[in-house]
């Protein structure tokens, strides 16, 4: 492997559980009467704007105007005021010496202060990207692809790591190799056998155990 490619939310940063608990808090404001829990349910890694057209469709009631830059900037507020790195991350990253980059469904600023925010500014360089540049987010590919494009690594030479379905089902679109992860404060119980169904490779719990699974994939390629 060439490069391996790091989801943001769920996998850098602990910052899913904050964000599905605005959108929780908002959405019971605008639809009183709505249950948004089942509404949330499997919703990392999606987009918000996607998110919350998936509540439109299935309540068959309309969000006022305004909704999704309101409900994007709460949860930017709440990640300014409250978000923490996965424990272990930056260790992790620290032991793996193949070239690293970032790729999110987040927007460029976002992804930008959640990895300034992490202390990991310094292992990605200008490597970050996100659903800014491509016409569609995950679980569509383009943004893996566009990541590998711009480095210059080919597709099957690439290792994700990724905490959620879309995201898992992006990067085997993208035609590379997948590790789970379910360390996140907001991973449900099941999600370890759920990220295996949809491509993952092999699933971790904790950060601790990634840099020898990832500096073992390389040493797999290279031999």
């Amino acid at each position: 492997m060439d490069l391996v490619i790091f989801d943001c939310d769920g996998v850098l940063v602990d910052s899913e559980i904050l964000a599905l608990q605005v959108l929780d808090r908002e959405l019971a404001r605008l639809l009183p009467g709505v249950d948004a829990a089942p509404l949330l349910h499997n919703t990392a890694g999606i987009s918000t704007v996607d998110i919350l057209a998936t509540v439109e469709q299935r309540t068959g009631q309309t969000l006022p105007p305004g909704t999704v830059p309101s409900i994007i900037a709460a949860i930017d507020h709440a990640l300014d005021e409250e978000l923490q790195p996965i424990p272990g991350a930056k260790a992790a990253i620290e032991r793996i010496p193949t070239l690293k980059a970032v790729a999110s469904n987040s927007s460029l600023t976002s992804v930008r202060r959640s990895v300034a925010r992490a202390g990991l500014t310094a292992y990605f360089g200008d490597r970050l990207f996100s659903a800014d540049f491509v016409a569609n987010p995950k679980p569509a590919p383009d943004v893996y692809l566009y990541a590998a494009e711009h480095v210059g690594v080919l597709p099957a030479h690439c290792l994700v790591i990724e905490d959620s379905l879309s995201g898992v089902r992006a990067a085997k679109a993208a035609g590379m190799t997948v590790i789970g992860f379910t360390g996140a404060s907001h991973t449900p119980p099941e999600q370890a056998q759920r990220l295996r169904e949809v491509g993952a490779t092999a699933v971790i719990n904790r950060m601790d155990d990634l840099a020898e699974l990832v500096n073992t994939f390389c040493r797999k390629r290279s031999s």
